[in-house]
């Protein structure tokens, strides 16, 4: 539930206020809130539009040859009424931004901010309510909602019934699954089934396949709210190429929030990267910010957590995928080391054009096999096709010898 106005919340979730500066929240909140209801027309109070968000998830075929089936999704109300997503955005920011903002950040951030990246976090979260689960005609199932209207649950069905999913799926890889709230609404999600043995690419998607510029807190802010998003070269073709070679699996797994998973999803289709499933962060309605929520040490174990459940419950080898703006060399290095089985490679992308003797590439990832990890810049040139085979560094550029003059007999 949000307990402060909504605009001060989106004020802190663009990042434009830094919850350090304490003297300075009291006194914008209260103006905030009176700018909200006089001049934007911001009526939170009319949440009366249930809407359901479904993340595409895996199931695990264990080694008893059933299956168990992991779900996970969001309930909320929108407003069907709500005059501040109304206005103009153009106005939205510069009103927002006026406010809070330095001068500097007010020009920057007079730009337009896309209404489908905001609305969002413009909800209230429907808590503790009964979601009933239909998997198929044999399986019926009801979870509850938690208190930021989030429901995770997982099911154990059987091979047989697995089986019969899938032949009436358009795709045997993936089965679908209703979700039903109590106003009888009724969402389609679906589920990627992976079996014991095979290969799995669990990528990063800020900095690793989308330009984000984590590392400025400005930037990230535009690039994540404003600007159109940018793929990063190559990156698609290259996932493309592992795809069809290996018919592996892809798991996008990212520390923002999600929601932001829709747009985000968007992203993936429009540029054609494989299909796959979504591991995202909830943003809390708390003290933080965009750019704090992305750093924050939660994000750590929200990785490594979600990759120590892919070893956990598979026999599966991975491929890790990341870049080196947040912790992913690090935390892919950890893992590395303590499941050394598991970790096919590791590639990182060098957002800082780093080197890859730089010193923090060799502590992170301390103890695991050179030919295991590579920094890369251009993926079409510098990642390799075949992820059987070590991945190798270009070549050292060597000077040929020059030729002696040959002498003229006398």
């Amino acid at each position: 539930m949000m307990t402060i106005s909504s605009v001060f919340v989106l004020c802190l979730c663009l990042g434009l206020i830094d919850l350090n500066e304490g003297q300075l929240i009291h006194k914008l909140q209260d103006k905030i809130k009176k700018v909200a209801s006089q001049n934007l027309g911001l009526d939170v109070t009319r949440y009366d539009h249930e809407e359901m968000m479904l993340f595409p998830n895996v199931g695990f075929q264990r080694k008893e040859g059933d299956w168990r089936l992991n779900l996970h999704g969001w309930r909320f109300q929108t407003s069907k009424k709500n005059k501040f997503l109304g206005e103009s955005s153009s106005a939205m920011a510069q009103r927002i931004a006026r406010l809070v903002a330095s001068t500097e950040q007010a020009v920057y951030y007079n730009d337009t901010f896309q209404r489908d990246r905001l609305k969002p976090f413009m909800v209230q979260d429907e808590t503790h309510e009964k979601i009933h689960i239909m998997i198929g005609t044999k399986h019926n199932y009801t979870t509850k909602t938690d208190g930021e209207g989030q429901f995770r649950t997982s099911f154990i069905i059987p091979n047989e019934d697995v089986q019969e999913l899938k032949r009436a799926s358009k795709n045997n890889q993936i089965v679908t699954y209703k979700a039903i709230g109590d106003n009888a609404d009724l969402w389609e999600g679906k589920i990627h089934l992976l079996e014991r043995n095979g290969l799995s690419v669990i990528s990063d998607i800020d900095d690793t396949i989308k330009i984000s510029e984590v590392l400025d807190k400005v930037r990230l802010v535009a690039n994540t709210f404003i600007h159109g998003f940018r793929v990063v070269e190559g990156m698609p073709e290259v996932y493309r190429g592992w795809q069809n070679r290996y018919n592996c699996s892809f798991h996008y797994l990212s520390a923002m929030p999600d929601q932001l998973y829709t747009v985000t999803k968007d992203f993936i289709d429009d540029h054609k990267f494989p299909d796959g499933t979504f591991h995202m962060r909830h943003f809390r309605w708390a003290s933080t910010s965009i750019y704090n929520f992305v750093h924050s040490v939660d994000t750590k174990m929200h990785k490594i957590n979600h990759l120590r459940y892919f070893v956990f419950n598979s026999l599966r080898q991975l491929v890790l995928v990341g870049d080196s703006g947040e912790r992913d060399p690090e935390i892919y290095g950890n893992v590395a080391r303590m499941y050394p089985k598991r970790v096919r490679r590791i590639f990182i992308r060098a957002v800082k054009n780093e080197k890859d003797d730089d010193d923090r590439f060799l502590k992170a990832f301390k103890d695991v096999p050179r030919e295991k990890w590579m920094i890369f810049r251009d993926p079409v040139r510098d990642l390799p096709k075949n992820l059987d085979a070590p991945p190798t560094a270009p070549p050292p550029t060597t000077k040929t010898p020059a030729k002696k003059p040959k002498s003229n007999p006398k």
